[in-house]
């Protein structure tokens, strides 16, 4: 490659790094040095929201399979996690590195505390403050991947859009996507709106309209892990079935944004967008 044509790949790559983290952007030096001898401020004072999708191998043991890691990043190259949404979630710590891979890759090297837990894990972005993500554990023999959002870790009043609580709410679900790889085709609903209405009693019921959408009732708790996400946790009982939930809400406004179900233990994995309102 010729040298004016090297010299402006590497502008267009910076320039889109800093377009993507905004405040939290880094110098050239720091964007295009060896990766393991240095960690940068590139996402300081940001949650990662990790909506999980997939686990190879699937059902692996010790760690979340469904439900939202959420890691926040911290001065100095420190890091704190928490999760929710079944079994395998809990708060850690630890330090990492971070390294480009590409204009809109970044590399997350960490370590947890105590130094037996080493995980890399590999974020696409897709927009300024949205991608995918791929965490290898284990020296590869662990591999969780899925979509992830980021907010800030000390939101303003306008920047917290979860709210605390969804009791006392109705909320629209529009399914957009609904992937059951082991059901036949037919036998579970692929589109269609779900109105889902929580009591302060920890109560919910559903009313299903499309093809394939049934009414239902159940039990649910909820829980905000940041400023634009939430989970929650429900037991949901129709005339054919009593099946758990996890579903990831993320908020793009304060009454709406997406949502990603794992029902059964990922028996069906369902996403589309949401819109709240008071009952």
């Amino acid at each position: 490659m010729p040298r004016r044509s090297l010299g402006a790949a590497l502008a267009l790559g910076l320039f889109a790094f800093s377009a993507m983290f905004g405040s939290a952007s880094v110098s050239a030096h720091e964007a295009w040095a060896p990766p393991e001898t240095q960690a940068r401020p590139g996402l300081v004072g940001l949650d990662l929201n990790l909506q999980i999708e997939t686990v190879s191998p699937a059902g692996a043991a010790g760690v979340p399979n469904q439900g939202v890691i959420v890691k926040r990043y911290l001065p100095r190259g420190q890091w704190t996690s928490q999760g929710a949404g079944g079994a395998g979630h809990r708060v850690a710590s630890g330090t990492y590195q971070l390294g480009f891979r590409g204009a809109n890759i970044l590399e997350d090297r960490s370590i947890e505390v105590g130094g037996q837990l080493h995980s890399t894990t590999r974020y696409t972005f897709e927009s300024a403050k949205s991608g995918t993500w791929v965490q290898t554990l284990s020296s590869g023999q662990q591999v969780l991947s899925g979509h992830f959002t980021s907010a800030p870790s000390q939101p303003s009043a306008e920047q917290m859009l979860a709210p605390s609580t969804n009791a006392g709410l109705h909320v629209a679900l529009i399914i957009k996507s609904a992937l059951a790889p082991q059901l036949p085709p037919g036998v579970y609903p692929t589109a269609g709106l779900v109105l889902q209405t929580y009591a302060l009693d920890g109560t919910m019921n559903l009313q299903g309209f499309g093809p394939g959408n049934l009414n239902s009732k159940g039990t649910f708790s909820y829980k905000r892990l940041s400023a634009n996400t939430a989970v929650e946790e429900a037991i949901q009982t129709s005339d054919f079935f009593s099946w758990p939930y996890t579903m990831v809400y993320t908020f793009k406004t304060p009454n709406s944004g997406t949502w990603y179900q794992s029902l059964n233990n990922g028996l069906i994995q369902f996403s589309g967008t949401f819109d709240t309102f008071p009952r």
